[in-house]
């Protein structure tokens, strides 16, 4: 209760920008919280807490002497418990604060390994195992991943197979890669509404179309009925692309500055100018 009594922040002579902003910081800071535990374990974790804290304030106000000594004695462990069990969700905190357009322009961009895509590609292209890998770039898939099964793994050949084999429980979802990480797997995708011209292609096909469509993320998909791959980006598809060039090509897109979009009205110009012309 003292730490309610000691709050001056709302007194005239203090009143400014710098309490605003402060204010403002807070708010972030805790609507940022409460949007990445929400959905978790953590929620459980801090409404135990706050259970405690209530319970500290009755006891002083009640003069519970007993019951205040304990949880007066319980306040300091609870701020390491916090730090230990809501590890995962302060990392995925920061995370997010770190993909802010304003915190990018200080932080060297990511190069994504692609490595251990391209050759899980090759070798399910082989086999003609399905498989549907979305890279996230700029524009994060949160929202999607929230509903898929969490990983947070390290990247690697191995662990796309064994998700992707055939009969296992996360082989018709897709995978999100984020931050050199596997970020969750089983996702489904939002799918274009209208239907492929290929016959061959399906689900898959629409979903990474789909989903490259509301993002700019880079699909990488093995067909299960040709194990031919295909690579979709701003809501186009290259197919069927050669196992041998995808990685110069996921590379290239990868590395774009500009985007199609920048590009279309300077072709719409000249096609325009062209025809007064004419």
């Amino acid at each position: 209760m003292s730490f309610f009594k000691n709050i001056t922040l709302f007194q005239n002579d203090k009143f400014g920008i710098n309490v605003i902003l402060d204010i403002l910081i807070v708010s972030f800071l805790i609507y940022q919280f409460y949007s990445t535990i929400r959905r978790t374990r953590g929620v459980q974790l801090l409404l135990g807490i706050g259970l405690i804290w209530l319970l500290g304030i009755i006891a002083q106000y009640l003069e519970f002497e007993l019951l205040d000594w304990i949880i007066d004695n319980i306040r300091p462990a609870l701020v390491f418990a916090i730090i230990v069990l809501l590890q995962p969700e302060l990392r995925k905190i920061t995370g997010d604060m770190a993909r802010l357009k304003l915190f990018r322009l200080f932080l060297v961009k990511q190069v994504t390994e692609l490595d251990e895509i391209v050759e899980a590609a090759r070798s399910m292209a082989k086999t003609k195992t399905g498989a549907l890998i979305a890279i996230v770039r700029e524009h994060s898939l949160k929202d999607i991943s929230e509903q898929a099964v969490q990983l947070d793994a390290i990247l690697s050949t191995n662990l796309l197979l064994t998700i992707f084999k055939k009969n296992s429980p996360l082989h018709d979802g897709a995978v999100i890669i984020e931050q050199n990480r596997i970020a969750c797997a089983g996702a489904f995708f939002p799918q274009m509404s209208q239907n492929l011209d290929d016959p061959q292609m399906g689900a898959r096909h629409r979903a990474a179309l789909g989903v490259t469509e509301e993002s700019d993320a880079v699909v990488v998909v093995t067909s299960e009925e040709t194990g031919e791959i295909s690579v979709c980006y701003d809501g186009e598809m290259l197919h069927p692309v050669k196992p041998l060039e995808l990685k110069n090509l996921l590379r290239t897109i990868l590395q774009e500055r500009k985007s199609t979009s920048e590009r279309k009205p300077e072709s719409e110009d000249k096609s325009s100018a062209e025809d007064k012309n004419d």
